[in-house]
């Protein structure tokens, strides 16, 4: 059985963070993709469109999700559910 991979409370709080001052979606990959985490870095892999919109990504191989919602180009939240 493999063992599921547990965020750290400090993890979880980056990814909180990282959408503090409303940044726009740019900033906010580049601020998930400097944490250093590869199953965050995969999740954020791709195109991310639209001047809104929301997504909750599934982590493979971890009980949480990458939940994520931005309005007229900023990221209003972020967080590991």
């Amino acid at each position: 059985m493999t063992k599921m991979v547990t965020f750290p409370r400090r993890t979880r709080t980056l990814v909180a963070k990282a959408s503090d001052g409303g940044p726009d979606l740019g900033t906010w990959l580049a601020r998930i993709r400097v944490l250093g985490d590869p199953l965050l870095t995969d999740a954020i892999d791709g195109i991310w469109c639209g001047r809104s919109g929301r997504e909750t990504i599934d982590l493979p191989g971890s009980n949480a999700m990458l939940c994520v919602g931005w309005y007229h180009g900023r990221v209003e939240y972020s967080y590991l559910s």
